[in-house]
C-alpha cells in the first residue's frame, strides 16, 4: 500500500528552512563586487537550489507516494544529513566556507556513508581543494575565510 510519508515531508520542510537559513545569511552579504560573484552569492544560489529541490521532493512525496519500506526505514542516515548540513551552514562565518565544507563532507563520507576514515579524508579534501580552485581562483569569488584567511 501507498501512502504519504510524513517522514519525507518533514525531511522536505528540515532541509528548505536549511535553504531559507542560506538564503538569510546570503542577504547580509555583498553579491556583487565588480563584475565578478561576491561573497554572498553562492550561498544564496546554494539556498534558492535547496528551498527549490526540497519543494519539489515534497511535491513528489504527495504525488507519487513510495510503498513503506518493509524493513520499517531508519532516520539515522537523513538526520545525519540534516544535522552535517545544517551544521555547515552555521560555520560558514565562524570557520570559513572550506573548512565548513571539508568537515561537512568528511562527516557525511565517514558516519552517513560509513567509508572508511582515509578514502573520506582524502575525497573531502579533494572536493575542498577543487571548490577553492574554481571559485576563488578561477572565478575570484570572495569565499567566507573565517579565522584561517583565504
Amino acid at each position: 500500500m501507498r501512502r504519504v510519508s510524513w517522514g519525507d515531508l518533514g525531511l522536505s520542510a528540515g532541509f528548505a528552512a536549511m535553504g531559507l537559513v542560506w538564503i538569510a545569511g546570503a542577504r547580509e552579504m555583498p553579491m556583487w563586487e565588480r563584475e565578478t560573484p561576491g561573497p554572498g552569492w553562492l550561498p544564496l544560489a546554494f539556498g534558492v537550489l535547496l528551498v527549490g529541490l526540497s519543494a519539489a521532493a515534497a511535491l513528489q512525496a504527495l504525488i507519487w507516494p513510495a510503498a513503506a519500506p518493509e524493513g520499517g526505514g531508519s532516520v539515522r542516515k537523513p538526520l545525519l544529513v540534516l544535522g552535517a548540513t545544517l551544521a555547515a551552514v552555521l560555520g560558514l562565518e565562524l570557520i570559513g566556507f572550506l573548512p565548513a565544507v571539508f568537515l561537512m563532507l568528511l562527516v557525511l563520507f565517514v558516519l552517513a556513508e560509513r567509508k572508511a576514515l582515509l578514502p573520506s579524508l582524502l575525497a573531502a579534501l579533494g572536493v575542498s581543494a577543487a571548490l577553492h580552485l574554481i571559485f576563488v581562483t578561477w572565478l575570484g569569488v570572495p569565499l567566507p575565510a573565517g579565522p584561517f584567511g583565504g
